[in-house]
């Protein structure tokens, strides 16, 4: 919420979605709120009384803006000021349905990630752009949103397929303009990474066009 605060550009609306966390977040981004809500537009702060999983929690998330372009900040996740600046400029001049950047890996590993160009040819191989990327919500809510899968994880590359199937496709901004942690004990290494095999089987049964 900081690295937000910090961005050039201001009067942000913001929605925060708490997925029934069972730590101190809560109170923490209560507090933080109460201090600097006020460097924002529109704040809305939803706390899911059941939890959703990912897709579901992003899915309320967007729905709940109230703005033409939509953006996921996970919370172990950090943007530089000119990040959604930057973003907003490659999408107000081209007719891209998302942009990105190249993220700088931090915590347990030190390099750039999102340095390749989009190529839909290439999506049966390897998943190369991470979540964190400023979006049309009309793309979002043209391919359904964000679909529930086998395994939590792989969500925003099942969205790329969705996003390419459609003809749609993402702009490359080739800057380091936000901070991706890396941590043994995420998501992607808890739960995704013993499991691939399923979320494989899923992709290839989905959209077999690309495969």
């Amino acid at each position: 919420l900081s690295s937000v605060k910090e961005q050039t550009i201001r009067n942000l609306n913001v929605v925060i979605v708490d997925d029934c966390s069972t730590d101190d977040s809560v109170r923490a981004t209560k507090s933080w709120l109460e201090k600097y809500g006020g460097a924002f537009g529109e704040i809305n702060f939803v706390r899911q009384i059941i939890n959703q999983g990912l897709a579901q929690s992003r899915n309320t998330t967007f729905s709940l803006a109230q703005t033409k372009y939509v953006f996921v900040l996970d919370a172990d996740n950090l943007l530089y000021p000119r990040c959604l600046e930057r973003l907003y400029s490659a999408l107000e001049n081209c007719d891209a349905s998302f942009a990105y950047c190249y993220l700088e890996e931090f915590g347990g590993s030190c390099k750039l990630r999102n340095t390749k160009p989009w190529n839909p040819q290439t999506l049966s191989a390897v998943n190369t752009i991470d979540a964190m990327v400023l979006m049309r919500k009309e793309i979002w809510e043209k391919v359904g949103g964000y679909s529930k899968m086998p395994v939590m994880g792989w969500e925003d590359y099942d969205l790329w397929f969705k996003i390419a199937r459609v003809k749609g496709w993402g702009v490359q901004v080739p800057e380091i303009l936000a901070r991706y942690r890396v941590h043994k004990a995420s998501m992607l290494n808890t739960v995704t990474n013993p499991n691939v095999e399923k979320l494989w089987m899923y992709l290839k049964e989905t959209y077999p066009e690309f495969f």
